[in-house]
């Protein structure tokens, strides 16, 4: 459901609906949270996911002594500042759940829920512009470590970078996109929605 039908709907004169007509736009409200819950948690899970794989093998990597972590030890700080930020983000995710009032009111809880799950979005990106330059110094190492050792040319260490660096450049241009285009404007919009709720 797009929040334009929604506010449509809500600003309108005809503002009144019986009984049918508001359990239809309950549903509908209840439809687009669900998603987006369920969005939130994909999105939390392949990140997941792929660290722990990584992990993994890294630690794999350790036991079988095909990486000596006293020399190799900015890739595993690389993997611990992932892990810290996905950690971050469980406990922002936590601390900032919409939590329900007293009042049962549907229609009040429901834009309440969505304006808190919008929080834990803008917290997220906010965690990820912070985490930025913490991430960037034990890649550096990281790739320079593999070069010292001999497990990767000096071409490779170039291409390894650049590859950091487009993905770096990509995800910090997707999540400022969103921020500003997707995630403030929905946020006025159910401001302004519990606000009229709410006179």
């Amino acid at each position: 459901m797009e929040f334009e039908h929604l506010e449509a709907a809500w600003n309108s004169p005809a503002n009144t609906p019986d009984d049918k007509a508001q359990a239809y736009l309950m549903e509908e409200v209840m439809k687009t949270l669900k998603a987006r819950r369920r969005g939130d948690v994909l999105l939390f899970a392949i990140p997941t996911i792929a660290m722990s794989i990584f992990t993994a093998i890294a630690v794999q990597a350790v036991v079988s002594g095909r990486m000596d972590p006293a020399r190799e030890w900015g890739s595993l700080a690389m993997l611990g500042v992932c892990w810290l930020i996905l950690a971050a983000v469980l406990v922002a995710g936590i601390l900032l759940r919409h939590r329900r009032g007293s009042d049962h009111e549907s229609m009040r809880d429901t834009l309440s829920a969505m304006l808190a799950a919008n929080r834990r979005s803008r917290t997220n990106v906010r965690i990820f512009w912070i985490m930025l330059p913490v991430f960037l110094a034990p890649t550096v190492v990281g790739v320079t470590q593999l070069h010292e050792v001999g497990k990767a040319t000096e071409r490779d260490s170039w291409q390894m970078l650049f590859v950091f660096g487009v993905a770096l450049i990509a995800s910090v241009g997707w999540n400022t996109g969103r921020y500003f285009l997707v995630m403030k404007p929905e946020q006025r919009r159910l401001e302004g929605l519990l606000s009229e709720y709410e006179r």
